[in-house]
């Protein structure tokens, strides 16, 4: 049972299972009509009846059309009502922030971008988030908001939603995000890191194929999400993924933000990558950078991604030695895991495939030949929303599964219930 969901008797089990199955089936398109749930569920037609009829006073479900008609009378079709409720899912990066408020199905009714540094700390941005989240559910105003997701550039510990020990989130560490955000919209609220919500958003938009991934995220930082039997595979504490942090070089010249040394973020990530070409400019080894910092007095690393992709030098060498840095790593998590796909997302995929090309070469070159086979490796089809998406799928889930609907579905809605009680533990 999911931590602080209610406990239920025994013969509550079998009734609130067979609720969340029927619901869930119908919302992820598994089963259309009352005969496709019993052959899915190997439920009784008795016991498929009442639980449809009991979702359709929930509101969760609703009749549609007539589906084809297999030789007798044609069935009604089912629908999962997504508008139903609603989801803030925001997810903050080094200098940026993505907010949305989505339906039930993850689909993104409003979405907003914005420049802001994590670094200025968590009450600065709960006042920001709270103005947009405002803003947004004014776009909504007749229907409920069922929770609220946000995902983190840093070290989570899931079971209490607090960011731990984050590098580069000063003031961060230990802050309950999800108290405070609870007690301002009293529905319940999930923080994870945003690694693990951009694969979520990616494995649900993929579908089964992408039942056991690794979405690397490549931007500022570097990070992993890994989706095992279709499922976030977090370890024990959350921890799992952070990849941004494995030592890979053994120089203790460089030095990496979390205060080590050798790690892969500080010899690919895109900070690292600026730094670096600081360094080339003052030693004249690229025009192109050097023209850049003359007139902004800075570089960006999406100032050596626009390089690379217009084919500067010095440029291209960095994104290459830096692509492959990161295969090699994800050629020994290949052989480890053995993922169906590795899919990359973040802002290296501002510099074109040049990046993936590289990494797909050192990955199938370092792999073992059974691990590599039917091996996909790809970018991320759903850009900056992809982590709004899979903190609305983190959020459903939980709420639709056995224990969460025992635990609000009394009461009618989850903004009935203390939301304590709804976050899952794991």
């Amino acid at each position: 049972m999911m931590q602080g969901m209610t406990s239920r008797p025994p013969t509550a089990v079998d009734h609130f299972d067979a609720l969340s199955a029927v619901v869930r089936m119908v919302r992820s398109g598994r089963a259309r009509t009352r005969p496709e749930l019993g052959s899915a569920s190997l439920l009784g037609r008795t016991v498929i009846s009442q639980r449809v009829e009991q979702a359709i006073d929930l509101g969760l479900l609703e009749d549609a059309e007539t589906g084809p008609s297999t030789g007798g009378r044609a069935p009604r079709q089912l629908r999962f009502n997504a508008q139903r409720g609603l989801v803030l899912s925001t997810v903050l990066g080094a200098a940026a922030l993505d907010v949305a408020v989505t339906d039930l199905d993850a689909r993104v009714l409003e979405h907003r971008h914005l420049e802001w540094s994590v670094a200025n700390g968590p009450l600065e941005t709960l006042d920001v988030l709270g103005a947009v989240f405002a803003e947004l559910l004014a776009t909504r105003p007749d229907t409920p908001l069922w929770a609220v997701t946000v995902g983190l550039p840093g070290p989570v510990e899931f079971a209490t939603g607090r960011p731990s020990q984050p590098p580069i989130m000063p003031g961060w560490d230990g802050f309950d995000l999800r108290g405070r955000l609870q007690e301002r919209h009293r529905v319940p609220v999930w923080v994870d890191n945003d690694a693990n919500l951009l694969a979520l958003g990616e494995a649900r938009a993929a579908g089964s194929t992408d039942e056991d991934m690794i979405f690397v995220k490549v931007g500022t930082g570097i990070g992993a999400g890994i989706i095992s039997a279709g499922r976030v595979h977090r370890g024990s504490k959350g921890a799992a993924g952070d990849i941004g942090h494995a030592r890979v070089l053994e120089d203790n010249s460089v030095m990496c933000r979390c205060g080590r040394t050798g790690c892969l973020e500080a010899l690919a990530g895109g900070w690292a990558l600026a730094r670096d070409a600081v360094t080339a400019v003052h030693e004249g080894r690229s025009r192109y950078l050097a023209d850049l910092h003359a007139a902004h007095g800075e570089i960006t690393p999406a100032d050596v991604g626009r390089g690379a992709a217009q084919g500067d030098a010095w440029c291209l060498t960095a994104v290459a030695r830096a692509a492959e840095r990161v295969g090699s790593l994800m050629a020994t998590l290949v052989n480890f895991y053995n993922p169906a796909s590795l899919v990359f997302g973040g802002g290296v995929l501002t510099v074109g495939d040049a990046f993936l090309r590289v990494v797909e070469h050192t990955v199938r070159s370092r792999s073992l030949p059974l691990a590599a086979t039917d091996l996909v490796i790809r970018g991320s089809g759903l850009g900056d929303l992809g982590g709004v998406i899979g903190g609305t799928h983190l959020a459903v889930e939980a709420l639709l599964s056995a224990d969460g609907m025992a635990t609000w579905t009394p009461l009618g809605t989850p903004g009935a219930v203390d939301p304590g009680r709804l976050v899952a533990g794991a």
